[in-house]
């Protein structure tokens, strides 16, 4: 059996056991795809919940987009290396050069960049101040009102203003804790420093200069698309079935073009971007983006205590998801089922793309079936 023979396996395998209703993977052996597939159904609800009946569901399309969530932080990672190659930022620099909410105290004062990039700045995984707005929004909704596109929350200054308060919960470059709103407080450096929106950041520095023309923010700007695949219903925040619009909450808050989640892709764009990571041709994919940064930030040699490590956006070494061989690859997961993996050694980039919070985010399996994959692809080296 053909390597994307075996492939397609794991994926209808997932499919049908309820992993995900929708799954698109790529490996990449020295460059050149050595296997493909996409299989699934867009979904399998309705936007009021209700089941669609087998027949009637749509195939996934073979370009489809999905929600990438966290995996858009390697892209933003890339953006914000570009603008500290070019002078813009510097790594070591106090971000409160750029945000005065960050002078307040001496911790606050010794956040940099690279702390926030390597997840070590002493913020909270969290941001939860999108979260009393919006119930206030909720309880002002007439009857009958239609669910939500795009977020209700009108006042994104405010709501970024209470996002650079963020309080931090111990001093920077201690320990590791993953943080989204370390990401998204990036987001605002690099806004202040420019002064240009963070959605056009990512398409100056990133997405066109790599030709990544099927990645983007916000796909429904112009209308509901057919080809984007569907997450998660959510009729306690009146969105039904969220398709096209970011699946993170306080991304969608903040607009839906933010540094911690927010862009979808297509499989091929995202392992178009891999292979960008993987050659490793400029400072900022060939040691920014790929070396251990851990162990120098924090001082200590294994600071997150189980020999895996963190590079300026990417992990490095989670052999949990990247398999038994991956203990030289880097990557990142997303929180909707989707993950890229690259690795040197053996010149692979595997991308996976799944929508595994269809219809509710309870699935499991995607971190076995990223770890399937994984393995599979090393097998054929």
């Amino acid at each position: 059996m053909s390597l994307e023979a075996r492939l397609t396996t794991l994926l209808d395998v997932a499919v049908d056991g309820g992993v995900a209703s929708a799954a698109a993977a790529v490996v990449v052996v020295d460059g050149s795809v050595a296997a493909r597939s996409v299989r699934g159904t867009v979904a399998t609800v309705d936007d009021d919940g209700a089941a669609i009946p087998a027949e009637a569901r749509t195939a996934v399309a073979d370009g489809a987009r999905f929600d990438l969530a966290s995996v858009t932080k390697t892209y933003s990672a890339y953006t914000l290396l570009r603008l500290v190659e070019s002078g813009v930022l510097g790594l070591d620099d106090p971000i409160a050069e750029h945000l005065p909410d960050y002078r307040t105290d001496p911790d606050r004062r010794a956040v940099t960049l690279r702390h926030l990039l390597t997840h070590t700045s002493g913020l909270p995984a969290t941001w939860g101040g999108w979260r009393a707005p919006f119930d206030a929004a909720l309880a002002a909704l007439p009857d009958g009102a239609p669910t939500f596109r795009a977020s209700p929350l009108s006042d994104r200054a405010a709501l970024r203003a209470d996002l650079a308060r963020t309080t931090l919960t111990e001093p920077p470059g201690r320990h590791w804790e993953y943080a989204c709103t370390g990401f998204n407080t990036a987001m605002l450096v690099a806004e202040a420093a420019t002064g240009e929106p963070w959605a056009d950041l990512v398409s100056r520095e990133t997405l066109v200069p790599l030709g990544l023309a099927d990645t983007r923010y916000r796909p429904n700007d112009a209308g509901p698309r057919d080809d984007v695949v569907a997450t998660e219903y959510q009729p306690e925040l009146h969105r039904g079935v969220v398709r096209g619009d970011v699946h993170d909450e306080s991304s969608w808050s903040l607009g839906g073009a933010t540094a911690n989640a927010g862009l979808f892709a297509d499989v091929d764009d995202v392992a178009r971007f891999g292979e960008v990571l993987r050659r490793g041709e400029t400072e900022v994919t060939a040691r920014w983006m790929w070396d251990d940064q851990l162990p120098t930030v924090t001082g200590r040699p294994d600071p997150r205590g189980d020999g895996t490590g963190a590079s300026l956006g990417l992990r490095v070494g989670e052999t949990s998801w990247m398999g038994a061989s991956g203990a030289a690859s880097r990557g990142h997961t997303g929180f909707t089922g989707t993950s890229v993996q690259v690795d040197r050694d053996a010149g692979l980039t595997i991308v996976l793309l799944t929508n595994r919070v269809h219809p509710t985010r309870h699935g499991s399996g995607v971190t076995a079936l990223r770890r399937d994959v994984a393995d599979l692809a090393f097998a054929c080296r």
